[in-house]
C-alpha cells in the first residue's frame, strides 16, 4: 500500500525545513556563485563542482532506494534545483539533467539498470541524454545505433547516454515528427562506445557542457532500450520493480516538467538577492537611493512575488500527481496538460522579470565583475528549451477545451 510520507505535505506547502537536500543544496550555493566567473569561462561543469555534488547525493535523489539512492519526491527535487540555481544555474541545469535520468533509467528492464547501478560502483553512474533521434536499425538481438547527437548535458562526466533513436520499417520522408514515427526508444550507449565532440560554444548555460557525441555502428542490446510508447501508456518494465510513488507518476509529467523549470527561478531569485544586495549602499547620479527609486523596487518586488507564486502552483500540482496515484486515480488529461502550460508559461514570465531587474542595474550591470549579464543570458538560454514552448502547451491544453479531439494531441501530458 503506497503512503505520502507526512513531510510531503509541509513540502507541498513551501516549508522544506526537514529537507537534508534541500540544506546540502544551500551549503553548496556560496561555494558555486564564488565560481560562478570561473565555471563561465569553462564550458563544462568544474570537476571539483561535480565532485561536490555527487558526495551531496544530490545526483541520486530520483534513483530508486535501493540502488543507493534517495528515491525521493519530484517538490523536494524541485527545490533542491531550485536553490542550486541561485549560485549558478548552468551547474544546477547539468545537476538536474543528469539527476533526472536517474529517474529515467528506473522503468528500464531490471537487467539494465543492474547493468548500470550494480557491482562497484555504488549506483554513482551518470547518465547524460540528447534524446533527439536519429534513425535506428533493428538487427538480430538488438539494434545498430550510429550518428551524431547534439546537446549531452554534462556528457564528460557520465559513464553513459541514453539517446533517442526512431526505429522505421521503411526509410521515413523529410517532415516526419521523429519523435512521434516509427519506434521511437531511448538507448543506453557506455561512454567508451561514442566520441565527444566539443563544440560547446554558447552564449548562455556555458557550464552545462552540451556539447555533442558522436556514435558509429554500436550494437545496443534490446534490454538496454526503452520504448517510449510503454512509457507514454505507463507500462514500462521499471515500474514493476520499483513501486514506490515517484515511479508510478506519469512519466512526463516528471521527465518534462521539473528538469529544467527550476532552473530559471533560482537564477531569477539569485538576480533578486544579487540586487538588494548592491542597492543598499547604490545612488545615482540624481542623489535618488536605490530604495527609494519606483523601477527598481517594482522589479525586486515582481520577481519576489512571481517565484514564490509559480513555486506555490509547481508544489500543489505535484502534490495532487502525487495524491491521485496513492488514491488510485489518473488526473485527466486536461488537468495534467493545464500543468505543462503553467510550467512552460513561468519560463517566460521569468525571463521578462529578468529583463526588467537588468534593466534597472542601469549601465552597471554589463560588467563582468557582477552577476546580472550571465545570469540573464542562462535564463534567456532555458527559454529555448523545448519543454518551455508555452503556445505549443497552449494550443493543446486551450484546444481540448474548445472542443478538439483528445486524439490529436500530443500524449505526452
Amino acid at each position: 500500500m503506497l503512503v505520502l510520507d507526512p513531510k510531503l505535505g509541509d513540502f507541498a506547502m513551501g516549508d522544506f525545513s526537514a529537507s537534508e537536500y534541500v540544506a546540502r543544496a544551500r551549503a553548496i550555493v556560496p561555494i558555486i556563485r564564488s565560481r560562478s566567473l570561473e565555471q563561465w569561462g569553462c564550458n563544462r561543469m568544474l570537476e571539483s563542482t561535480a565532485d561536490m555534488i555527487h558526495e551531496s547525493g544530490i545526483f541520486r535523489m530520483l534513483q530508486p532506494e535501493r540502488f543507493g539512492g534517495g528515491e525521493t519526491s519530484p517538490i523536494e527535487w524541485l527545490e533542491t534545483i531550485s536553490t542550486l540555481a541561485e549560485g549558478d544555474p548552468s551547474v544546477a541545469w547539468a545537476t538536474g539533467v543528469l539527476g533526472i535520468h536517474s529517474f529515467h533509467l528506473s522503468h528500464f528492464s531490471e537487467q539494465a539498470q543492474q547493468e548500470v547501478w550494480g557491482g562497484s560502483n555504488n549506483g554513482r553512474a551518470l547518465l547524460s541524454s540528447p534524446y533527439a533521434p536519429n534513425p535506428v536499425k533493428r538487427v538480430d538481438g538488438g539494434f545498430l545505433v550510429s550518428g551524431t547527437w547534439k546537446f549531452a548535458t554534462g556528457v564528460h562526466h557520465c559513464d553513459y547516454a541514453l539517446v533517442g533513436g526512431s526505429v522505421y520499417d521503411e526509410e521515413p520522408g523529410t517532415g516526419v515528427d521523429r519523435m512521434r514515427a516509427g519506434d521511437f526508444r531511448a538507448f543506453i550507449i557506455p561512454c567508451d562506445q561514442f566520441e565527444i565532440r566539443e563544440n560547446w560554444e554558447v552564449s548562455g548555460m556555458r557550464g552545462t557542457g552540451s556539447h555533442d557525441i558522436e556514435i558509429d555502428n554500436v550494437f545496443v542490446e534490446e534490454h538496454r532500450t526503452l520504448p517510449f510508447r510503454d512509457v507514454t501508456a505507463g507500462t514500462t518494465p521499471g515500474k514493476a520493480v520499483n513501486p514506490g510513488i515517484l515511479y508510478q507518476l506519469p512519466f512526463w509529467q516528471v521527465l518534462g516538467r521539473i528538469t529544467t523549470s527550476p532552473v530559471p527561478l533560482g537564477a531569477l531569485k539569485a538576480m533578486a538577492d544579487q540586487f538588494c544586495e548592491r542597492g543598499r549602499s547604490r545612488v545615482n547620479l540624481r542623489g535618488v537611493r536605490a530604495s527609494d527609486d519606483s523601477v527598481s523596487t517594482s522589479a525586486v518586488a515582481n520577481a519576489y512575488a512571481a517565484i514564490d507564486e509559480i513555486k506555490g502552483t509547481s508544489y500543489r500540482n505535484l502534490w495532487r500527481l502525487m495524491k491521485s496515484v496513492v488514491d488510485g486515480n489518473t488526473l485527466p488529461i486536461q488537468e495534467r496538460l493545464m500543468f505543462r502550460y503553467q510550467t512552460s508559461a513561468a519560463t517566460y514570465r521569468v525571463g521578462e522579470l529578468a529583463l526588467a531587474l537588468f534593466k534597472a542595474c542601469g549601465a552597471a550591470g554589463i560588467y563582468n565583475d557582477q552577476p546580472f549579464g550571465r545570469l540573464s543570458n542562462d535564463i534567456f538560454a532555458v527559454m529555448g528549451h523545448a519543454s518551455n514552448n508555452a503556445q505549443a502547451n497552449a494550443n493543446a491544453w486551450a484546444g481540448i477545451l474548445m472542443g478538439r479531439d483528445v486524439s490529436e494531441i500530443d500524449p505526452r501530458a
